[in-house]
């Protein structure tokens, strides 16, 4: 008899999730949305952590609050 597979559930993402509340369609992971560019950048553990914190309490994205802080100091 063959083995099944373990059924492997994830946990939606914060953006995914507002996205779905506001009635978007949710797209397919590692799509960049139209107009938009994917920044990568390495951040200390610590700081991440107090980032991703603080988008819960804002209820936004870290992309939403790192696009805020660049229009704020450039």
């Amino acid at each position: 008899m063959a083995k099944k597979k373990p059924l492997s559930i994830k946990k939606p993402t914060l953006n995914k999730t507002l996205g779905f509340a506001k009635g978007n369609k949710p797209s397919k992971s590692g799509l960049v949305p139209d107009g938009d560019t994917r920044l990568v950048c390495n951040v200390r553990a610590d700081l991440h952590k107090k980032l991703k914190h603080a988008a819960v309490d804002e209820e936004t994205t870290i992309g939403q609050i790192v696009e805020s802080m660049i229009d704020k100091h450039l």
